[in-house]
């Protein structure tokens, strides 16, 4: 047995940088924290030793409170304000202030987390599942006190994990390692599918309040914004997730005054963090809530209200240097409304709640669409999280070797990426393999997290395959080629530097309509259709882009359904019973592209349906209801007593 005592006498760090502790010893922090490991040859026998083992310690009150906190519950905060906020308030015609609010959601990733580590003499060699192999191999070397160059990292095949395996594997890894160097054998750690379910990160919960003041024609005046996120008991990536939030919730949105402050909460529950969208999902979902719930109050169409409000050519927020194009936003509204019959579906529900007000008769159906955006950009104050590398070599059998971290990548991205290449190159594609490098810390890459660093690795393999095509009349096979991006110039987010500034450039378009039907007898919102018309720029394999973003558009539809995880009282038979939408509630998803210009570059795609999705869906909801209620998801029994109350 091991535990945290012994770590110190093996000249191990009990803790990663940020504090996170390797094994709990003086405070458990949250039901499910490892306190040690028990360790044997036969499996059998360490479940049975670990079922036995009882923890004598001293009960205290949790932290379960996170929207009323303490100060001492802060892990990051962050303010910005801009515009004469009192001013513009006491002008504005209406006033409308409301809380919208996030659950909790499992990641329902392809296999559950574990990690193989073994020592050879002074190296180790680590098997993961990771998104984020540069990130482990730090945590390891802080928490082992051995060189990075002593730690090689074998990424495993991971599938889908919408951001579930940033950072926590990094944590299991360091357990595996230490108990490989005290016991002197190889250590593998497995968690069952039950305990990675009730014990591993989830999404954070989030509460975001808007305060809005607007003119008499609906035009925003000024906006107050409160955020919190709520990190359970810790996250190493609480600032990623604070500047995400903050970047994205004016939206697409212009207004003259604006304050906003963020706050990333720990309270004692399993901890909390990114699912498909770093923090943006919730800022997007509480924006569009809001505005739709504008519309409402001026009694016009939301799609009036978003265009008067919408961003123009030559504008900004916080003074940043204007848009240099305008928002796309005509000629996609115009596609999505065409496709999903918007115009004739949003008016006829309209008239039959007008007719019928407490929903007692008929179909009860609603219909919305939003507008939202995804961008590559990253303020991670991480060494490394901006920062991604390939080299590419051409032999003289005109088989080509991608090496970079990114070759943990999915299937799908390998086939964009061996596509892309191919074309440049003129070799098949089956000539391309994808490797990781052998010195694994000399290529430095940031996390993996959907098509956020997808898109800069294929950017990457373009300027490395044209580098060769370019090269190779004139010097003889093998060729070899490398390229890396560089940190961004607003990494470290100075203070008078509002994050979202920047976040217009090459960013991906996306508009969603959905149309939701609720179950009169049940209350449970069934969504019938989606559809999704989205401007990314080149798009390298239609198929493969068309394959991911179902995929996502089923997970996204998940926040919005799924039942929320309570960490306090989660158990067994809540696994049992977790699950997304079943076979009969899977609704029709209809994708188009816009054609881009000739030249212009491929943009990400995988995280705009957590963007969007959840938005449209809600503001369906509330059609279909005729009322608010301000957060996802709802319960089936709770839809009742609203319509019931109506």
């Amino acid at each position: 047995m091991i535990l945290a005592q012994d770590l110190p006498t093996y000249s191990l760090s009990t803790c990663f940088k940020e504090g996170i502790p390797v094994f709990a010893s003086e405070q458990i922090s949250y039901r499910g924290e490892a306190l040690g490991l028990i360790l044997g040859p036969d499996p059998g026998s360490c479940d049975e030793l670990a079922a036995s083992a009882r923890v004598d310690c001293d009960e205290e009150e949790p932290e379960r409170e996170w929207e009323s906190f303490s100060s001492s519950q802060i892990v990051f905060h962050y303010s910005a304000e801009y515009g004469d906020l009192d001013a513009k308030f006491d002008a504005a015609s209406i006033e409308l202030k409301e809380v919208y609010r996030n659950g909790i959601f499992d990641h329902h990733y392809s296999e559950p987390v574990g990690a193989l580590a073994q020592w050879e003499a002074s190296k180790l060699s680590v098997h993961c599942a990771t998104q984020w192999p540069d990130d482990l191999r730090r945590h390891l070397a802080d928490v082992l006190t051995v060189p990075e160059s002593d730690i090689v990292v074998y990424p495993t095949e991971m599938g889908r994990t919408l951001d579930g395996k940033l950072w926590y594997p990094s944590l299991v890894a360091a357990q595996a390692a230490a108990a490989a160097k005290i016991s002197g054998k190889p250590v593998r750690i497995l968690y069952t599918r039950e305990e990675d379910f009730l014990h591993t990160t989830k999404q954070a919960r989030s509460a975001v309040s808007i305060r809005s003041g607007s003119d008499d024609q609906g035009r925003l005046l000024a906006l107050d914004i409160v955020i919190l996120i709520n990190i359970g008991a810790y996250n190493p990536l609480a600032s990623e997730l604070i500047y995400q939030a903050v970047s994205a919730i004016t939206g697409i949105y212009s207004c003259p005054a604006i304050r906003i402050e963020a706050y990333a909460i720990r309270s004692n529950t399993i901890p909390l963090g990114a699912m498909g969208s770093i923090g943006a999902t919730h800022a997007f979902f509480a924006i569009e809530a809001h505005m739709n719930n504008l519309a409402q109050r001026y009694a016009k169409h939301p799609a009036e209200i978003k265009a008067l409000n919408m961003l123009k050519k030559g504008q900004s927020v916080f003074g940043a240097p204007g848009l240099s194009n305008d928002i796309p936003f005509a000629r996609i509204h115009r596609e999505l409304e065409q496709i999903s019959d918007y115009p004739r579906k949003y008016a006829s529900y309209e008239l039959v709640k007008k007719r019928d007000p407490g929903c007692r008769e008929g179909i009860v159906r609603g219909i919305a669409l939003t507008l939202g955006y995804q961008t590559g950009r990253s303020f991670s104050l991480q060494s490394g999280g901006n920062v991604y590398s390939v080299e590419v070599t051409l032999d003289r059998d005109l088989r080509l070797r991608i090496k970079t971290q990114a070759a943990i990548g999915s299937e799908p991205l390998k086939t964009m990426w061996r596509k892309t290449a191919a074309e440049i190159l003129s070799i098949q594609e089956d000539h391309i393999d994808f490797l990781l490098p052998e010195n694994t810390h000399s290529l430095p890459s940031g996390p993996m997290t959907l098509s956020r660093g997808s898109s800069l690795i294929h950017a990457l393999i373009e300027k490395t395959c044209r580098s060769i095509q370019k090269k190779r009349f004139r010097e003889s096979l093998p060729i070899s080629a490398k390229a890396r991006t560089r940190p961004l110039k607003t990494q470290a987010v100075p203070e008078n530097l509002f994050p979202g500034a920047q976040l217009f450039d090459s960013v991906s378009w996306c508009g969603t309509a959905v149309e939701v039907e609720i179950d009169t007898l049940t209350g449970i919102p069934i969504p019938l259709a989606v559809w999704m018309v989205i401007d990314a720029g080149k798009i390298v394999n239609q198929q493969t882009a068309l394959a991911s973003l179902r995929a996502s558009a089923l997970s996204a539809l998940a926040l919005c359904t799924a039942n929320d995880f309570d960490p306090l009282e989660a158990g067994r038979k809540d696994y049992m019973a977790d699950s997304g939408l079943r076979m009969l509630q899977l609704p029709r998803i209809e994708i188009e592209f816009i054609e881009p210009d000739r030249n212009t570059a491929a943009r990400g795609i995988g995280e705009l349906p957590f963007i969007t999705i959840p938005a449209a869906f809600y503001s369906a909801l509330t059609q279909a209801l005729g009322l608010d209620p301000r957060q996802l998801p709802l319960k089936g029994g709770e839809i009742l007593r609203l319509l019931e109350g109506s």
